[in-house]
């Protein structure tokens, strides 16, 4: 697998020539696209002067063995190498020259008064020549864009089915989550603490008030100190959830559990700060009150 980037090279002189110099001349059709093959980017290490990487498509991961990627590396360096020397005699036909450096333009040189002379119409046939130069460029590259190209709309149709699949799977995610934090809201529970065992025993109430939520932030209430008790839910209550929720105990906990509470079978500290104001309820079961010995109507272990 190798990482390739689609370029396009793109002549554009209209910062540097005057209207009669460019003499009509469309930069938008002097360009030559070439791929960069395992390449970051930015300018090539020679520093390009009025050629220019205009625009650039996103990398993309295509199959390729050693040999064609080689390849493929050395076709882009022959190319630009052509368009470095297409650039070098465009100059030379406009009776101009460059001065060196990252980001350089045409300036005045020993043929600035030819240049200025110059006609429009030796102006179009020097860029005339450019274009036919590019296009030859671009003709000899043709084979290696042959076979790049289907790769890169083969690895594309795979990447876009895959971020299909993924925003699938997120949609299912998020209703999956609004069905157990719906159930959350609707279950009412009760509990009981037994201070033998430091154990908090919890079933499903209807005639509480406690949701889901309002139970966890009543078992975290500083007040209470059942920091580490062990909580031990009503088997039948365990199983009615994972039949509503069509998911196990510990999926449904996970989505409508604060994160910092991720074992549901034991009562853990209340971070430091409150991301929002206590809305807990009370329990007509006697929520919170200890009893001496066990609690055998809770229906079995957790």
């Amino acid at each position: 697998m190798v990482s390739v980037t689609l370029y396009r090279y793109s002549f554009n002189f209209s910062y540097a020539l005057n209207d009669r110099q460019m003499a009509g001349f469309d930069p938008g059709r002097a360009f030559v696209e070439i791929y960069a093959v395992d390449t970051p980017e930015g300018r090539d290490e020679r520093g390009w002067t009025c050629l220019d990487r205009r625009t650039a498509t996103r990398s993309i991961r295509v199959e390729a063995t050693n040999g064609e990627s080689a390849a493929w590396a050395r076709a882009r360096t022959a190319a630009l190498d052509a368009l470095w020397t297409a650039e070098q005699q465009l100059v030379h036909d406009l009776g101009m020259r460059i001065e060196g450096g990252f980001s350089p333009g045409l300036r005045r040189g020993s043929g600035w008064s030819a240049a200025r002379r110059r006609s429009r119409t030796a102006s179009r046939q020097a860029f005339d020549r450019l274009e036919q130069r590019l296009n030859d460029i671009a003709e000899r590259y043709r084979p290696v864009r042959e076979q790049i190209e289907p790769r890169v709309d083969e690895a594309d149709a795979r990447a876009q089915e895959e971020q299909a699949r993924l925003w699938k799977a997120q949609r299912e995610r998020e209703k999956r989550d609004d069905r157990f934090t719906e159930l959350a809201a609707q279950t009412r529970w009760s509990y009981r603490v037994t201070e033998s065992d430091r154990t908090v025993h919890i079933f499903r109430a209807d005639d509480s008030t406690l949701t889901t939520g309002e139970l966890i932030d009543e078992l975290q209430r500083p007040t209470h100190h059942l920091t580490g008790y062990t909580v031990h839910w009503a088997a039948a209550d365990r199983a009615e959830i994972e039949h509503v929720s069509g998911a196990d105990f510990t999926t449904w906990w996970a989505v409508v559990a604060p994160g910092h509470w991720n074992d549901s079978r034991r009562i853990p500290s209340r971070p430091p700060t409150r991301s929002g104001p206590y809305i807990g309820g009370h329990s007509s079961y006697g929520g919170g009150t200890s009893c001496g010995g066990g609690f055998s109507s809770c229906g079995g272990g957790f």
